[in-house]
């Protein structure tokens, strides 16, 4: 193989790699705006399921009190 040989291969080795990179880049960018928002819908369930939460208690609050009035 001659010094020329190699360096066009060197060169073309290079440049895969360099598309190789830049796809992973782009690869990557997108797998993180993914991740921001399944948090960000983490965060909203997260809540939606605490206000319901709260209004189970409420609602079991109010049935025992129920319950105690009538006697059941």
């Amino acid at each position: 193989m001659t010094v020329d040989e190699r360096l066009e291969f060197l060169l073309k080795s290079t440049e895969s790699l360099h598309a190789s990179t830049q796809e992973l880049h782009s690869s990557m960018v997108e797998v993180k705006s993914s991740i921001q928002d399944l948090r960000a819908a983490a965060v909203t369930q997260a809540e939606s399921i605490r206000q319901l939460a709260v209004i189970a208690a409420s609602h079991g609050d109010r049935i025992s009190s129920l319950e105690r009035k009538t006697g059941i």
